[in-house]
């Protein structure tokens, strides 16, 4: 349609698509200097299994997910150019928009380093516990170094794009009509989408080595997907045994006086334990405190007479010394004690909405036994999906 025409045409060659594009390739620049960086610090850990032209051939299929993320990127990008005076573009969003490059890729490089991966669920466990990694992070690095030189760089490189700037965007009619200007975002809008129904995380690279799959990559399509999914590949960041030694050691573990194993299979734990006579039916109460250490009960020999309650409670009841939640965190730990699993990578059990029920946890199996089971909890209902 004509009035179409009039809307469209201008939006492929005003000032607005010509700074997308600007940033977008500085955005694959970067992708790709820093994959052949990763590739380089990693090179004896790829090269024995793959060749050159493999390496090549995996750069060129991550070029899925660079287009993927800049498809994402691109909407608030061109929000964001409505927002700010054209006449601050090159003087505000040019330099920030290369700092934020060169700082995404110099956290990708610490990150390999240490992991010898992209950004996953480990890096959103950094953000979700901010005040404990920047503290650490603060200490292990030097960070005002870091950033200073960053920001030195973005300002060169924005000093060397100038004459780019006002030749091949500056130069360009801007986006007069208000209809241009919604149809910007909803034209970005469908390759978005497009990227969203084709690309996802089994468009990896098919390989063995881990670090030529990572490499195939890109760091914040990685992040964001690991911030969706909410999982880890447990093979690959937690040591493991052959399965015949998993079988042997579970059930010499699980093995006591007076029990039968009802099962054959290699990971079949059910058993009959024979325990003569009538149960006791003693009240079970178990108390699980967030943050307190062994070190602060008078049990474990404090003197501040702190836990009096607790201390009292021990005098009679069975009490267990040498006993620990293989948790790290709070959920982890009400994990361990309830189910008795071990951490689950990704987000724990209780944070995962509609996992709520259909699992084997403590209060269950004290509710077959004819106990009465209640659950109190003394902390903020929405901590933790604790609802």
């Amino acid at each position: 349609m004509p009035g179409d025409n009039r809307i469209l045409a201008p939006l492929f060659a005003s000032r607005n698509s010509a700074m997308l594009a600007l940033l977008a390739s500085l955005w694959l620049v970067v992708f790709l200097m820093t994959r052949l960086v990763l590739a380089g610090a990693s090179i004896n850990d790829w090269l024995s299994e793959a060749s050159l032209a493999h390496l090549a051939s995996i750069l060129l299929h991550a070029m899925a997910f660079d287009i993927a993320f800049l498809a994402y990127a691109a909407l608030p990008a061109s929000l964001l150019l409505l927002l700010i005076p054209e006449n601050w573009w090159h003087k505000a969003l040019l330099p920030a928009s290369l700092f934020l490059m060169l700082f995404v890729a110099t956290c990708e490089w610490f990150f390999w380093d240490e992991f010898g991966a992209r950004f996953n669920f480990i890096a959103v466990d950094y953000l979700v516990y901010s005040e404990e990694v920047i503290s650490n992070i603060r200490e292990s690095y030097p960070l005002p170094l870091i950033l200073g030189s960053l920001a030195v760089l973005a300002g060169l490189i924005t000093l060397g794009l100038q004459p780019l700037l006002h030749r091949h965007v500056l130069t360009k009619p801007c986006l007069g009509n208000w209809q241009a200007r919604i149809a910007m975002p909803a034209l970005l809008s469908l390759p978005a989408l497009l990227c969203f129904a084709v690309v996802d995380q089994d468009s990896l690279p098919t390989t063995q080595n881990s670090y030529l799959r990572e490499l195939g990559s890109n760091g914040p399509y990685q992040f964001f997907a690991a911030f969706r999914n909410n999982t880890l590949d447990y093979d690959q960041f937690y040591a493991g045994l052959a399965p015949d030694d998993i079988s042997s050691t579970l059930h010499q573990e699980i093995r006591e006086l007076r029990s039968t194993p009802t099962g054959n299979l290699p990971f079949d734990i059910h058993r009959h334990i024979d325990n003569p006579g009538l149960p006791a039916r003693h009240s079970v109460v178990l108390v699980t405190i967030e943050s307190l250490s062994a070190r602060y009960l008078g049990s474990f020999g404090d003197t501040r007479g702190l836990t009096p309650n607790l201390d009292e409670l021990r005098r009679h009841s069975l009490f267990f010394n040498n006993f620990y939640a293989t948790g790290t965190r709070t959920d982890r730990g009400l994990e361990a004690v309830t189910l008795s699993v071990p951490p689950t990578p990704g987000r724990s059990i209780v944070k995962r909405i509609g996992h709520e029920s259909g699992y084997g946890a403590l209060g269950q199996q004290l509710r077959a036994q004819g106990y009465d089971s209640v659950f109190v909890y003394g902390g903020r209902g929405y901590f933790d999906n604790m609802n």
